[in-house]
Parts: structure tokens; sequence; C-alpha cells
């Protein structure tokens, strides 16, 4: 597989970012996730691929996670018998937006797991698979700061973002939201689901990379060609 520089250079500071974390997480309930690196030369149709979405009361690093949810993506398809949904006990009260956006209230938050439990369920699903998210990013960035809660240890992970993956392989001018997570769906042809639910949004995300990958039309694609750049 060639790479070019820059995903050359992406590659060996993952690798070595990865070897690093490894080490750290030792003695941890992290180190099982981190003895299954996953390959990126392996063919797409192959590679263990998670659709994966947490629901929070912000978009801050330290906000609160309220819920997480995913599902496997298996070749060409979705599988629904892989499908959870853990809501995560809130520490504090929640906030009021929160409330609307997900239907989520300060009792129903209570009565969810721990974090540090829902993070044990999903690693052991995470482990050796690739992640997929729409603005990938956030799943990212709230993944890695609760494990650095939970088990004072970083998350490192291959994500491929459905967002980033729309505006590079078909880039086109576009209005502000245009590159949402409902409008991208419906550009495809594929059904309206309600947002923000953890499940939900995951399986609608692993709906919209499948399409995606059948209008691109690439015969014998890698896990490296779908992968989050930058």
């Amino acid at each position: 597989m060639k790479l070019g520089w820059q995903n050359w250079f992406q590659e060996k500071r993952f690798t070595a970012q990865w070897e690093h974390t490894k080490q750290a997480a030792q003695g941890t309930p992290m180190a099982d996730y981190y003895d299954a690196p996953v390959a990126t030369d392996q063919s797409l149709n192959d590679a263990p691929l998670i659709a994966l979405d947490f629901e929070s009361d912000g978009l801050e690093e330290d906000a609160q996670l309220l819920e997480a949810g995913w599902v496997a993506v298996e070749g060409d398809a979705v599988k629904l018998s892989s499908a959870r949904r853990l809501r995560i006990r809130a520490e504090s009260r929640l906030q009021g937006s929160a409330v609307v956006i997900h239907r989520i209230t300060d009792d129903a938050a209570a009565e969810g797991q721990s974090e540090q439990d829902v993070l044990l369920a999903l690693l052991g699903d995470l482990k050796g698979a690739a992640i997929i998210a729409h603005a990938a990013i956030i799943e990212q960035s709230f993944l890695n700061a609760a494990c650095l809660r939970c088990f004072g240890v970083p998350f490192v992970g291959r994500f491929i973002c459905t967002m980033q993956l729309e505006d590079r392989w078909f880039p086109k001018e576009r209005t502000a939201d245009g590159l949402r997570l409902g409008k991208l769906r419906a550009q495809y042809g594929l059904p309206y689901y309600r947002a923000h639910d953890g499940l939900t949004d995951a399986m609608a995300c692993a709906e919209l990379f499948l399409a995606q990958c059948a209008r691109r039309r690439t015969e014998n694609m890698l896990l490296a060609d779908v992968l989050m750049r930058g």
C-alpha cells in the first residue's frame, strides 16, 4: 500500500502513540484493548467496524456522558444483533437543554450504569475494531476524556468519520448545515430517524457509511482508504 507523505507521517505518529499508550495501559482495565492493534492494510470488507455515538449534556471535553450506543458493521451490512444502548449514570444535575434534547431526565440518568462499567463493555467490543462516527472528532474526544477519568489512560483508536468522508469523496458547494447526519441521509434516500438517541444515531451513521461506500464504487478498498485524516 503506497502512502502519500502526509498519510505516512500520520501513520508513524499513530503507531508511536499506540505503543506509548499500550505501555501506560499495562496493569489497567484497558490493557486488553491495547493487545489488539487494527491493521490498516486489511480489506475494508474484512475489517471489524463499530459505529458509535455518545449522548452528552454538552460538547465540552468534560461534559457528562449520558448514553452510549453502538452497533457492528460486517461487510455491507449492519449487524443488528450486536446493537447496544447503555445509559450512563449522571454524577450531577443535568443541564436543562440536555433534558429537552435527549429526553433523559435527572431521574432516568440517575438509574444508569457507572461510566466505568459502560466503558468496559464498550472497550470489549472495540477491541480490534475501527470506529465509525459522524463528526468523529467528538466521539474521539469524549472517549479519550472518559478513559482518562476512569482508568488514567488515554484512548487511541482508528476512526472513520462519515462527515469527513462525504466532503473528501464527494466535494461540492453546501449550506452551513449540509454535512449534518440527517441531511446527508436524506440525500442518499435513507429513512428519517429521530436524532439524539445513542443507538439510533449509531445505526444511522452505519447506514450512511455503507451508502457512501456503495456510491464510491471502488473495488478492493482497504481500511486505510476510509480512515479519518488530520
